[in-house]
């Protein structure tokens, strides 16, 4: 009669234990696992190190062997997927992915890691699908909302694309890379834009009487699908505390995208008045990098009455959540002499790329806009700003910044400027 009692009470006690245990979560690890658990986890941040440093073939050797203690282990099991896709092996990513998949529908990293797997082996399609599988069970996933953004904007789907991206930046309007992909998309879109703005120079100087400067300009810009073609006529007037002198330049820009990655700015100017360049040209490359990162180079050639300039420029920029920061060094090479400049960008966005409030500061001869040869021939000068640009309207958009510089434009002679600057553009957009 003991020994049953005592037989019934052991039952007892392990079939309570045991769900005990499940009630605190202790049955949702593998058994596979739960005796090894320090030592796989310990395995599996090894293989995670050596991935980070490009070691895939050991790393996928550790994985290997914790999947034999452990077959359950499924972040492991997504990993060594995601080891096979950095390698290329696509077909044995896959088999590894749907494995989880099997047993775990909607597990969320082994659906982020088959829309890559898809999207890098060329199928859209299929990615897509995933896409739309993984935000059925996990709506608000970052990833994938951005990679279904990025395979909607391939696909020239730009309505999908930017619902897509509104539903990200609804989320996260500090993502950096929806804000880059958000000007492809609105670029991609636009059918025509048309700007006027106008600039004021007030010089300070002390052995001359200047009148303000005054710049305008007018163009109209045509979006094609390889990028915009812009045509601009710009209008001076200058005085120099001997007379006014007055001109027109007549430029075209281009904005060719090769690719997602890169793009480059194309220009080329004319004008019959000694005010402005008689002929100018220019180029520039741009690319955009993995991690938020953006960097360009280039040149500017302007050929005077007198004298010829050419300006050898780049940017180096970094966009960090909602903040974009920019280096923008030029070399001037003149008759004369070389001088070397710095331009550096702080911008804060807000609810799109189109709305943002910056900071500018720069050194050196070159100014930011070139386009008169009086001002590229300074011996020196130091200026700060602040800028913004608006929307007024999904169509209508206003630009302006405000700037000071001290400016030696003669040896050891300095005098200051100020700027305003404003623009407005109204822009026309396909219907999609």
């Amino acid at each position: 009669m003991l020994t049953s009692m005592l037989s019934k009470a052991l039952v007892l006690g392990f079939l309570a234990g045991f769900f005990l245990a499940a009630a605190s979560g202790v049955a949702a690890i593998p058994t596979e696992i739960h005796d090894q658990q320090v030592d796989v986890d310990e395995l599996f941040r090894q293989a995670l190190n050596l991935g980070r440093e490009g070691h895939f073939d050991e790393a996928r050797r550790i994985c290997l062997s914790i999947l034999e203690q452990a077959p359950r282990y499924y972040d492991v099991r997504v990993y060594l997927g995601r080891l096979y896709l950095w390698q290329q092996e696509y077909d044995l990513g896959r088999l590894e992915l749907q494995k989880v998949l099997a047993q775990v529908p909607d597990h969320r990293d082994a659906l982020n890691a088959m829309v890559d797997a898809e999207l890098w082996s060329g199928h859209t399609d299929a990615a897509l699908e995933y896409c739309e599988r993984g935000l059925g069970s996990h709506p608000k996933d970052q990833d994938l909302l951005w990679k279904k953004t990025r395979i909607l904007y391939l696909r020239k789907d730009y309505h999908g694309a930017a619902d897509a991206l509104r539903s990200l930046l609804a989320i996260n309007p500090e993502h950096a890379e929806a804000l880059r992909i958000e000007r492809l998309i609105q670029s991609s879109v636009l059918l025509l834009e048309f700007s006027q703005s106008y600039r004021m120079d007030i010089l300070g100087r002390e052995d001359q009487d200047i009148k303000p400067w005054h710049f305008f300009s007018l163009e109209g810009a045509y979006y094609t699908g390889w990028g915009p073609l812009i045509g601009r006529i710009n209008s001076a007037s200058r005085d120099y505390g001997t007379g006014r002198s007055t001109g027109t330049q007549f430029e075209l820009d281009a904005y060719p995208i090769f690719s997602e990655r890169f793009y480059a700015y194309l220009n080329a100017g004319l004008s019959s008045d000694v005010i402005f360049p008689r002929c100018r040209l220019g180029g520039e490359l741009y690319a955009n990098l993995p991690k938020a990162f953006e960097v360009s180079g280039g040149l500017r050639y302007m050929k005077f009455e007198d004298s010829h300039v050419t300006i050898f420029t780049g940017t180096l920029g970094k966009y960090y959540k909602d903040y974009w920061f920019s280096f923008r060094p030029s070399i001037s090479s003149e008759p004369k002499g070389s001088n070397v400049s710095g331009l550096l960008w702080v911008r804060r966005y807000f609810r799109s790329a189109d709305e943002y409030i910056g900071l500018l500061a720069g050194f050196g001869n070159s100014p930011m806009e070139l386009n008169f040869l009086e001002d590229i021939q300074r011996y020196s000068s130091y200026q700060i700003g602040v800028e913004v640009r608006k929307p007024l309207s999904r169509a209508v958009l206003f630009r302006g910044h405000l700037r000071y510089e001290r400016e030696e434009y003669q040896p050891d002679v300095f005098g200051n400027r100020f700027v305003l600057y404003i623009r407005l553009e109204e822009r026309v957009f396909k219907k999609y």
